[in-house]
């Protein structure tokens, strides 16, 4: 918890400027659809560096719970706020990440949907021995992606992570060139091989 919340905070510090034009078009695009935005500050605030992030690495506002997909069509969808976001609505009472819900939106059903996007979010992850396996994750319905993705399995494992390298074992290709964004934005140096249809990327961080 505690590599979460300096997490947290280091990412508040570093978009703190940019995720002000971040609440300006969410605040009005809930104005537009008669939404609310999650009343959580920790919530709203961990979204919105998603977001910055998001921009910053991939160069468009895709969906703060979703990295790129190998599918163009399916990108442009996930771009926030995304082209599921009234089957989500309707299906957990906010959009699947959260942000957004109706404006009636109780604070106990914003609550249980927040709980509902920590819970898919902090699964244990399969790391040992400097090796973060990302594979396995349950698909999300909507758009056939894991839940976590690498991204946010990544993330999570940085956050405390100790050792000179980081191997991460990915499935598909597309996993790989986002994590050479990802490592790139980072500063990181990056090596990948392809290992019986499964990818292995190594992340150094030694100066």
């Amino acid at each position: 918890m505690i590599y979460m919340m300096i997490g947290f905070f280091k990412d508040f510090f570093k978009y703190k400027e940019s995720a002000k034009k971040q609440q300006a078009w969410l605040e009005k695009y809930a104005k537009q659809k008669n939404y609310a935005l999650n009343p959580s500050w920790m919530m709203l605030t961990n979204l919105k560096s998603n977001l910055c992030e998001m921009e910053a690495t991939f160069g468009k506002r895709y969906c703060p719970c979703f990295e790129p997909s190998a599918d163009e069509e399916l990108n442009k969808k996930m771009m926030c706020p995304c082209k599921f976001i009234d089957e989500e609505i309707a299906q957990y009472g906010t959009c699947h990440c959260a942000l957004f819900g109706p404006a009636d939106l109780s604070k106990d059903d914003w609550n249980t949907s927040s709980k509902r996007l920590m819970n898919e979010y902090q699964v244990p992850k399969n790391l040992k021995n400097g090796v973060l396996d990302t594979r396995g994750m349950p698909l999300d319905p909507h758009r056939a992606l894991p839940i976590p993705d690498m991204m946010h399995q990544l993330k999570s494992t940085l956050n405390g992570y100790r050792g000179d390298t980081l191997t991460v074992i990915v499935e598909h290709e597309q996993e790989v060139k986002n994590l050479e964004k990802i490592a790139q934005y980072r500063g990181l140096k990056m090596s990948s091989v392809n290992k019986n249809g499964s990818f292995e990327a190594v992340l150094d961080f030694k100066k």
